[in-house]
């Protein structure tokens, strides 16, 4: 309830423009209920990056684990799953990728940490299909760090009001991911279906 209160102030007003009252009264608790489980709107902050950036890391993970070996099915399947999982939750999607300026010293070098991970786990697949000849990217690292980029900031633009689902969109982003690696193939599936061809921009 805390949290969600947070998320929902942050993602309005940006982390200087709320105070714990405004997160406590859209809370519908009093202040010191409020500093009874987070000492400060600093922890909270961290409390919402840190849960959201573990949650990504983990369902990278999965995702990677169900693709198998192959470096080409292993980063489409990242890259819908790091598209779906933002595209899940625009709000704290956005408090992480914006809110990072906000954290103070020790708490920016555990996000940092965090993202770090995140990242290693695509640059493995991208160097893994350079490897095996799979991939052509003549940067591997940077266009890893690319398709990173690219997948997570379709919370950005994404709204659940239009044309296109996540699954839809996740499956266009894994293609490009794989254009963007210089892949010589492709997954061995068919689209989705779907009437639009437009985004779902606001």
């Amino acid at each position: 309830m805390i949290v969600d209160a947070a998320v929902r102030c942050f993602y309005q007003h940006g982390y200087d423009g709320s105070s714990v009252r405004d997160i406590a009264q859209e809370a519908g608790v009093t202040p010191a209920a409020l500093y009874h489980y987070y000492s400060s709107k600093q922890n909270l902050l961290v409390d919402i990056i840190a849960r959201f950036m573990a949650s990504s890391i983990d369902k990278t993970e999965a995702a990677l684990r169900r693709a198998g070996p192959d470096p080409v099915a292993r980063l489409f399947a990242a890259a819908q799953a790091h598209v779906l999982w933002n595209a899940s939750d625009v709000a704290s999607s956005f408090i992480v990728n914006s809110e990072i300026r906000s954290l103070e010293p020790a708490h920016r070098e555990q996000n940092i940490a965090q993202r770090d991970r995140l990242q290693r786990l695509f640059d493995a697949c991208v160097e893994e299909g350079c490897a095996e000849g799979v991939f052509t990217a003549p940067w591997p690292l940077e266009a890893s760090r690319a398709v990173v980029v690219m997948c997570t900031f379709v919370a950005r633009w994404y709204r659940e009001s239009g044309p296109l689902s996540p699954e839809e969109i996740a499956w266009r982003y894994g293609h490009m991911a794989l254009s963007l690696v210089g892949a010589t193939r492709g997954p061995r599936f068919e689209p989705p279906t779907y009437e639009s061809e437009s985004v779902n921009a606001p």
